[in-house]
């Protein structure tokens, strides 16, 4: 896999995942810091033990992606009883088809993760009901054998692994956030909304 794209990939999904907590006000505002990426205003969280988490949850994310076998990464926000209000998808798919001079300073993959931020603030309002009690939950869906690997990996012993059943779950409705090209692979993200 190329490295370009696992670093790009995890920088990316950091400040997604910190965007997606601040917009959904899982946190107070006043536990984040206002940084400036892509040529926008973005959020990170202070607190140790949520960016401990974020932590650990990237690097299992780096993992999948130095092996190749991430397909789709969900960020849940969750209420008190941990049912989803929303799911943040990020599904990966390998190009069949790709021109290596195509983008080559990353001006275009830059503008669509700037595009990415702006289409974020601009849906807060819309995709989660307010609700006092909110929580996050980070799902890969990778295969088994990449699971067992981590799962003995000593970088990644304190992070907890739950394999869960694969079930379809229906949502009220759907929003498009981005699909961009980001070298021999497309990333489409949307939300779903319970």
């Amino acid at each position: 896999m190329d490295n370009c794209f696992i670093d790009i990939t995890v920088e990316f999904l950091a400040i997604a995942f910190h965007n997606i907590l601040y917009y959904s006000s899982v946190y107070p505002p006043n536990v984040f810091d206002t940084r400036r990426k892509y040529s926008v205003v973005v959020y990170r969280c202070r607190h140790p033990e949520v960016n401990q988490y974020i932590d650990l949850c990237l690097k299992s994310i780096e993992e999948c992606l130095k092996s190749g076998t991430l397909r789709r990464l969900e960020f849940a926000v969750t209420d008190g009883e941990y049912i989803p209000l929303a799911k943040f998808v990020f599904d990966f798919d390998k190009n069949s088809v790709n021109d290596e001079n195509s983008d080559a300073y990353l001006v275009q993959v830059e503008q669509n993760l700037r595009a990415f931020c702006l289409k974020l603030n601009t849906l807060s309002g819309e995709f989660i009901k307010n609700n006092e009690n909110k929580s996050f939950t980070i799902f890969l869906h990778t295969n088994e054998s990449m699971a067992v690997s981590m799962g003995i990996n000593a970088d990644l012993q304190e992070f907890p692994f739950v394999e869960i059943e694969d079930r379809i779950e229906d949502c009220e409705k759907i929003l498009p956030l981005r699909r961009f090209e980001l070298r021999d692979y497309s990333i489409d993200t949307y939300v779903e909304i319970k």
